[in-house]
This record gives C-alpha cells, sequence and structure tokens, in this order.
C-alpha cells in the first residue's frame, strides 16, 4: 500500500467511524443506547440535507466574485465532473444491494445511504487534495465546454421544474387550509410536540379540505405545514398520524428529498437516478413508519396499516405524505405488520462512507489541450521569463541547482502538451519533481514539474488558484537532468 493510499484510508476511516458511532448512538428510539426520556430533541436529522449544493453554491459565488466567470468555469467543472461521477455509479449499486440491505438492517441507516454523498463536499476541497489519479479522461479543443453548457441547461431545467412543482402544489394545498380549532387534535398536537423536544417549533397545524391524507411540506422550519384532511380520527390514530409527520420534521425529510432532487439534476440524462430518487423517498417512509412503531403492539401495528390503506396520498414536491402511491404500499404494509428485528446497520453506513471516500479522485479530467508555450508562458517569447531558485527532488532527497540551461528548460517546457486539470492534486509522493521559481513580465510564479503533471502557484498576492496541468507523456527526467546539472550543489 502506497503511503498516500495509507493515509487516505487512516482520514476515512476515522470520518467512518465518526458516523457510523452517530448513527448507533443517534437519539432514535431503539438504536444504540438511548435513554427513555432524552434532554435533547428526539428523531435527529440524519445530516444536514443541503451540505454539498449549499457548498457548491458557496464556490459558486465566491468564485465569481473574486474569481470573475471565467476562472469560476474552470474552478466549478472538475468539480461537478466528479460529483456526478460518484453518484452516477454509487446509486445504482446502491439499487442493487439495497433488496438485501433491507433485510438485514434497519429502515434508517438503508435511509442515510441515500444521503452520504451530501458528504462528497468535503472530498474535492480537503486538505488531503487528490490523488495522482490513474485514470484521465482527455477532451480536444472546446468540446468540454459544449457538454457542459448542455448539461448545466440540464441541470437548471431540472431544479426549476422541481422547486416549481413544489411551489405550485405548497400553493395548491394552502389556499384554502385553515389552522386546526379542534381542542381534541390540539391536545393531542401539544403532546406530541413535548415528546419529541423541538427547541422553538415554528411550523403550523392546519387542516384542508384538498388533500386527502396527512402531509408535511416546507424546508425551513418557519415554512413548514402539517396538514391534516378534513376527516374524522379516533386519538389513537391521531396520535399515529401526528408522530409520523413530527418524526419527517426532525429528520428534515424534505431537506433530503431537496437534496435527491439535486442529484437527480446532476445526472438528469440518466434514468437509473430518477429511479433512485423514487427508491429514496421510500426509505424515508419506510424509516419514519419503523420509527413510529417503536415497542408497538401488533394490534397498533395493525391500525396503522389501516390507517395507511385508507388514505391515498400526493407526494409532489419537497413533501412527506402519510400515505403514498399503491407501488411503494405493498413493502411498507409488509414491513409493519411482519416486523423483524435488525441490526442498526451503523457499519454498514460507515463502511459505505469509507469506500466512497477512499474511490473519491481516481479518475480525473483534462481538457483545452494545447502546448506549454500557450498555457505557462502565454504565447510570449522566452526571453520574457527569467528562472531562479531551482531545485530537484529525486528519491526523496533535494538538490540545489544552480547551473541550469534556462533556455533549453524553456523550450522543453514549451515544447510539452498539456492539457488543464481543474482538480486539486496531490503529487507529494512522487519520486522525482522539479520546483523553481520564474519571473514573468509582470510578476512571478512557482512551477513545479512531476511526472505527469505541472503545477503553476501564483504570487500569493494575487490571490488567484493554483493551476494543474495534465502530461500525458511521462516527463523525461534523464534530459532534464542533463541541462539542470543537480549534482553542482546540494543540500
Amino acid at each position: 500500500m502506497s503511503e498516500e493510499l495509507l493515509v487516505r484510508c487512516i482520514y476515512g476511516g476515522i470520518a467512518a467511524l465518526i458516523i457510523a458511532l452517530a448513527v448507533f448512538f443517534r437519539y432514535d428510539e431503539g438504536i444504540g443506547t438511548e435513554v427513555s426520556e432524552p434532554r435533547h430533541q428526539r428523531y435527529l436529522p440524519y445530516l444536514h440535507c443541503c451540505m454539498l449544493p449549499v457548498c457548491l453554491l458557496y464556490v459558486t459565488v465566491w468564485g465569481i466574485i473574486r474569481l470573475g466567470f471565467h476562472e469560476t468555469a474552470r474552478l466549478i467543472l472538475p468539480f461537478c465532473f466528479h460529483i456526478f461521477l460518484q453518484i452516477s455509479i454509487y446509486y445504482p449499486l446502491l439499487f442493487l444491494f439495497l433488496p438485501l440491505l433491507r433485510k438485514f438492517i434497519s429502515a434508517r441507516a438503508c435511509a442515510m445511504l441515500w444521503l452520504i454523498p451530501n458528504f462528497l463536499y468535503i472530498v474535492p476541497r480537503s486538505a488531503l487534495g487528490l490523488p495522482n489519479p490513474p485514470l484521465v479522461i482527455t477532451t480536444k479543443g472546446n468540446l468540454v465546454w459544449i457538454l457542459s453548457g448542455i448539461w448545466f441547461l440540464g441541470f437548471v431545467a431540472v431544479m426549476i421544474w422541481k422547486c416549481g412543482e413544489h411551489l405550485i402544489f405548497r400553493h395548491q394545498i394552502l389556499r384554502n387550509a385553515r389552522p386546526v380549532t379542534d381542542p381534541k387534535i390540539l391536545r393531542i398536537w401539544k403532546n406530541k410536540l413535548e415528546y419529541v423536544k423541538f427547541k422553538r417549533p415554528r411550523f403550523r397545524l392546519l387542516t384542508s379540505a384538498d388533500i386527502s391524507s396527512p402531509l408535511t411540506i416546507g424546508i425551513f422550519n418557519r415554512s413548514t405545514c402539517v396538514i391534516l384532511p378534513e376527516k374524522s380520527y379516533s386519538s389513537e390514530e391521531l396520535q399515529l398520524i401526528l408522530l409520523h409527520e413530527l418524526v419527517h420534521i426532525g429528520r428534515q425529510d424534505a431537506g433530503n428529498k431537496f437534496f435527491m432532487v439535486f442529484c437527480s439534476a446532476m445526472c438528469w440524462f440518466n434514468p437509473l437516478m430518477w429511479i433512485a430518487m423514487r427508491k429514496s423517498a421510500e426509505d424515508l417512509e419506510l424509516s419514519c413508519d419503523e420509527t413510529v412503531l417503536l415497542y408497538t403492539t401488533d394490534t397498533i401495528r395493525k391500525r396503522y396499516a389501516t390507517l395507511l390503506l385508507d388514505t391515498a396520498g400526493d407526494e409532489r414536491g419537497f413533501t412527506s405524505c402519510l400515505s403514498v402511491t399503491a407501488k411503494a404500499m405493498r413493502y411498507r404494509l409488509r414491513s409493519i405488520t411482519n416486523a423483524k428485528k435488525k441490526r442498526s446497520g451503523a457499519l454498514i453506513v460507515g463502511l459505505f462512507f469509507f469506500l466512497l471516500y477512499i474511490t473519491s479522485g481516481y479518475v480525473a479530467l483534462a481538457y483545452n489541450g494545447n502546448t506549454g508555450k500557450e498555457l505557462v508562458y502565454h504565447g510570449q517569447d522566452y526571453s520574457e521569463y527569467t528562472i531562479r531558485h531551482m531545485s530537484l527532488r529525486d528519491n526523496m532527497t533535494d538538490t540545489t541547482c544552480t547551473d541550469f540551461d534556462e533556455e533549453a528548460l524553456h523550450e522543453y517546457i514549451g515544447g510539452l502538451t498539456l492539457y488543464e486539470l481543474g482538480n486539486k492534486l496531490s503529487y507529494s509522493y512522487s519520486e522525482t519533481s522539479l520546483r523553481y521559481t520564474m519571473a514573468t513580465p509582470d510578476s512571478y510564479k512557482i512551477i513545479v514539474l512531476y511526472d505527469n503533471a505541472i503545477m503553476i502557484i501564483p504570487p500569493y498576492e494575487e490571490y488567484r488558484p493554483t493551476e494543474y496541468f495534465y502530461i500525458p507523456d511521462c516527463v523525461d527526467w534523464n534530459y532534464l537532468k542533463s541541462i539542470i546539472h543537480p549534482q553542482q550543489s546540494q543540500s
């Protein structure tokens, strides 16, 4: 095992262990060592649902403000490519393994498996960087930007469609809704709020004749509404219904559905992603059913199953609905009536994250192929550039080079075929590398040459990102050593 892979495994293992322990010791009843009367909120979120979308939005806005549109596009492209590639592989594989996983681990763990890619925001921007990728996909000319433009238009269209659908559905069901005034319902609602222990519940309890099944709509606390149909429910049914909806709110399932829509938009042309989005919604409902029915009797389970059968729901937008379409109903009823004791699934969740983490970055995208003269020297004459402070690292030994053929080095670098790499790469474990400072007509920059890549570090005060370029043909170190004479001075 290489030193780089070992370091990545250690970091990934620590993060995976933290996630697994969080799953095991969460406050949900029936998992880990939960106390009977927790001091904090029950039914905590699996994880904050919008970390990856918010990170991508922040990087985009920050980049446009500080770097401009062109530099931001170069910064975002590999980030999006990396996310797209991983979720395109992860979700179909999860879809294949899901029937087996559902037999042995809790529905709560299955639901969290759909949300693990939310942690991908830490990988491209981590201090470790990405490894020296064994597979680099190269594209010539403007093909990458044409394809990126088509993808971006599809992504925006899907997000507008889904967010618009949510807002329209929300308007339709809220326009005739009114606050619940029935004392019996309000009393049960208050008791359930106290049981769940929300700190500052700002969501409203409404009733509407426009719906046929209880549902919760709204991503944010202030805008969240629990809506009941204008039907007569027994006290026992109301307790099950309201607890079901409060579990959804506590776990931020509306936000979780937004995240799955975001992932589907990232891979909008992949039909498997749309199937995965529907399956994730099923697991969120199964997870909620499992939690509501913890430690209940067979009689209550049958009553809950009957309650599901008596209602038919509409789950458009980022909503959670007590009873959804008939397709998903069969498995839910079987899980409710034939409940089996299952493992928490904490180790499985941790393992899936670990595999997702250590496999990230092993495929890179290289584009805009051109010569070193254009990409490093911007087409200017080599005489405009002066090389200083050169050192060669060979077999982990640093050698200072004071007697080198500057013109020959310029010619060699300028003649290389290079492709832009937006990824933050880590070549720190390369056996051989050349580093030098090059004075430019306006400033200076640091050049670091590796086997298959060249890194250009701008001056700190210019506040520009480091540039990475991929070299398809391995650097000819024998020739370079013959023109830089590393044996002249050693340190």
